[in-house]
C-alpha cells in the first residue's frame, strides 16, 4: 500500500501569471515544509459565474478543485484572476474549505488597479504570498490569529494584509508543528 505525504498543489485558473505561481510554490514549500506541485492551468468553470453579480461563486470552484485531488493528503490551492464571492461575503480575496482540503485566492482585489493606483507587481506578489499562506494554513488546521503581524491574522481590509508579515507568529508556528 502506497503511503501519501501531505502535499500542496497549486492550480492556476484562467490566465494567471506563471512566474508568480512558480515563486509562490517556492515560498509555500519553505513555509510549510512540504513539496508543492503546480498543475497545468485549467479553465475557470463557467457554471460558477454569476452573470448578475459579474463574479465567480467560490464554493463551486472549491468543489471543482476537490475533484483534482489525487489523495486525501493533498491540499489544493487555486489561484484566479477574477473576482469571487460566497454566500456570506459579496466579495472575497480568498476562501477555503478545510473539509475538502481546497482553497482559492483571487488576485482581483490584490492588484493596485482595483484601488485606482498604478500597477505594482511586487506588492501583488507579497499580498498573494500572505493570503495563500493564510488559507493553506487553515487547511492544515491552523486557526486564524489575533496578532495583526501574523500571517494567520484574518484581514478585513487590504491595509491589514499589507501590514502583516509573511511569517507565522510563535503561537501559530507551535500550532502547526503540533498538527504535523
Amino acid at each position: 500500500m502506497k503511503r501519501y505525504r501531505d502535499k500542496i498543489v497549486i492550480v492556476p485558473l484562467g490566465d494567471v501569471d506563471y512566474f508568480q505561481i512558480n515563486k509562490l510554490s517556492t515560498a509555500l514549500s519553505s513555509r510549510f515544509g512540504h513539496s508543492v506541485d503546480i498543475l497545468q492551468g485549467i479553465k475557470v468553470p463557467n457554471e460558477a459565474y454569476d452573470v448578475i453579480k459579474g463574479q465567480y461563486f467560490s464554493t463551486m470552484i472549491l468543489q471543482k478543485l476537490e475533484l483534482l485531488k489525487a489523495s486525501e493528503k493533498e491540499k489544493i490551492l487555486g489561484i484566479i484572476e477574477d473576482d469571487i464571492y460566497s454566500t456570506r461575503h459579496h466579495s472575497l480575496v480568498s476562501d477555503a474549505d478545510a473539509v475538502g482540503g481546497t482553497a482559492l485566492v483571487s488576485l482581483f482585489q490584490l492588484k493596485q488597479q482595483f484601488y485606482g493606483l498604478p500597477d505594482d507587481e511586487k506588492m501583488i506578489y507579497q499580498r498573494l504570498v500572505k493570503e495563500a499562506t493564510r488559507v493553506v494554513g487553515a487547511l492544515f488546521s491552523i486557526p486564524y490569529c489575533r496578532n495583526p503581524k501574523c500571517v494567520m491574522y484574518n484581514s478585513s481590509e487590504m491595509f491589514d494584509i499589507d501590514q502583516k508579515t509573511e511569517k507565522f507568529c510563535d503561537i501559530c508556528k507551535r500550532t502547526y508543528m503540533k498538527v504535523m
